[in-house]
């Protein structure tokens, strides 16, 4: 039986193609890699419908990323088409998860930190500063870390100028020299 599309709980985003196979990067919230179960499916949305993925194969790359080989994704093309999605759990099948601790963004629309990853960040002047790759927690100071540059830019709900959903774009006020 199918979940309801609306009890599917984000857990990720997929980042990109890795390799010619069909594996992809996936950042994940810290310690959800490490619970994922072989015999449940991963869902990403294609045409707006949850589509069920069993993994295949799972190599973590840190507390945050893992290069995943998801079944019926076997090509480049299948995994670039992926890029982007968010990769979502039956909290049902995850009764653990209801003890995850989510930092929640103070903007009204209800998104999550890994809901940023993919964003273009912008500067108070609105210049690009680089697109968002991953969240570091150093002991609770939150950082966005920036895929062109590597550079890590503090955030907190009081930096944020304006969220737009719909174009993901972050503009926030970013200190000078810091990047």
């Amino acid at each position: 039986m199918l979940p309801a599309e609306d009890t599917l709980l984000p857990v990720g985003r997929i980042l990109k193609s890795y390799g010619t196979d069909g594996e992809v990067m996936i950042a994940f919230q810290e310690g959800i890699a490490d619970l994922l179960k072989r015999d449940e499916p991963v869902w990403l949305f294609y045409d707006s419908l949850p589509v069920p993925f069993f993994i295949q194969s799972l190599q973590s790359k840190g507390p945050r990323k893992a290069v995943v080989h998801l079944e019926d994704i076997d090509t480049l093309s299948e995994a670039e088409e992926a890029a982007g999605k968010d990769v979502c759990l039956d909290p049902a099948a995850y009764p653990e998860l209801s003890d995850q601790d989510t930092h929640v963004i103070d903007n009204g629309e209800g998104l999550t930190l890994e809901d940023l990853i993919g964003f273009t960040v912008l500067d108070q002047n609105s210049r690009t500063a680089g697109v968002i790759e991953d969240i570091q927690d150093f002991s609770g100071n939150i950082c966005l870390e920036l895929s062109d540059s590597g550079a890590l830019v503090p955030f907190h709900d009081d930096l944020i100028i304006d969220i737009d959903i719909e174009n993901k774009t972050l503009a926030m006020h970013i200190s000078e020299g810091l990047l």
